[in-house]
């Protein structure tokens, strides 16, 4: 839309002139305004002087959320949300008006902080090996295989979904593309499950499953090279914090961070910052398998499905070979890491943490 503006120093009516405005809804979030830079607004068109001041761009603001409604919407706390549209409601009754002042005179600046955004950063290699311990711990199976299952079931998580919360995973990149015992669902070559990884050739395999979410951009490799050949074991946890501080996004991990306080370059200015973030940032997860042993013997039987574990499944598998037993029998360990949901039914929760729990008594 265009408005008429009085030129500074314009005494008549010939002395106006008229410039253009955004239109913003009514009840939309605000707008802020800032100078583009280095690529990341629209460029600009030829017709542009090269000595004109740099564009100026709109970008939609989140409106800030109290801390404790955004982590009672992470968590589905009924009760928390409901008491909150209650009280907003009767705010709206009320005909009196409250400065942003006497908002801010209300709200703890604690509890504000880091509630703008609805991302869950996801740590992928904590999920995966979580999910491995707990099906041998559940099983008391002798080995542990990472699973891309426990990845998906974050990604996917229905409630988060429902909240309106977008999800994205980090995992390093030898879990999706790497030797057979560091991809998610190998293991080795005695438990690698063909029906979910694929062999490239040279000793190198790739989690399809998970090759796909890389794809579809919901899933992003960081890289654990070294300068000095040994490789940096924390680089997925620092791009982990790094992200989520940089989007104030929640993270799923029941990794507390306390070994990378010292660390600089991330976006903290000290070890107190980093503490403090993840106290009010991250949370925990379980996996939960609800069936008895002998329902899940019984679905098994009853599902015909047969296991594909091992690198003689692999067809163009051209290395070493280990002994595969194509058929289980009575000797033979059940691949419980290879069963897909409808014959092992696992299922992802969120947990809060203990300063959690207490915020929402208070």
């Amino acid at each position: 839309s265009r408005v008429v503006r009085r030129r500074r120093g314009a005494k008549s009516a010939r002395d106006m002139t008229t410039v253009s405005v955004t239109a913003v809804t009514k009840g939309a979030a605000p707008w802020r305004r800032h100078r583009c830079g280095g690529g990341g607004c629209a460029s600009v068109s030829s017709s542009s002087s090269s000595s004109s001041p740099p564009p100026r761009c709109v970008v939609r603001a989140r409106a800030s959320e109290p801390w404790a409604v955004s982590c009672a919407r992470v968590f589905r706390w009924d009760d928390v949300l409901d008491a909150r549209a209650t009280a907003a409601t009767g705010e709206d009754d009320d005909a009196t008006t409250t400065t942003s002042e006497e908002n801010a005179a209300h709200t703890s600046p604690t509890l504000m902080r880091g509630t703008t955004g609805n991302f869950i950063v996801i740590d992928g290699a904590n999920l995966a090996w979580g999910l491995a311990q707990k099906l041998k711990s559940r099983f008391t199976s002798k080995t542990r295989v990472p699973m891309s299952a426990a990845v998906l079931a974050a990604l996917d998580y229905e409630p988060w979904r429902a909240s309106g919360f977008t999800t994205h995973a980090f995992i390093p990149r030898e879990y999706v593309v790497g030797y057979v015992n560091s991809v998610c669902d190998g293991g080795g070559l005695s438990t690698v499950n063909a029906e979910l990884v694929e062999y490239l050739g040279k000793g190198m395999w790739v989690n399809r499953r998970l090759m796909d979410e890389v794809d579809a951009g919901r899933l992003t490799l960081v890289s654990r090279d070294g300068v000095d050949g040994r490789g940096l074991r924390k680089a997925d946890d620092l791009t982990i914090l790094t992200r989520a501080k940089e989007a104030d996004a929640w993270i799923c991990s029941n990794d507390k961070f306390r070994d990378h306080r010292r660390e600089r370059g991330i976006g903290f200015s000290s070890g107190k910052a980093l503490k403090e973030f993840a106290r009010l940032r991250r949370f925990d997860h379980n996996f939960l398998i609800p069936l008895e042993d002998d329902v899940i013997s019984a679905t098994l039987e009853a599902s015909g499905w047969t296991p594909k574990v091992g690198a003689s499944f692999v067809e163009n598998y051209d290395g070493p070979q280990r002994r595969v037993v194509p058929e289980r029998e009575p000797d033979a360990p059940t691949p419980y890491h290879a069963m897909p949901q409808r014959v092992l039914p696992v299922y992802f929760e969120p947990l809060p943490t203990d300063s959690m729990k207490t915020a929402r008594k208070t």
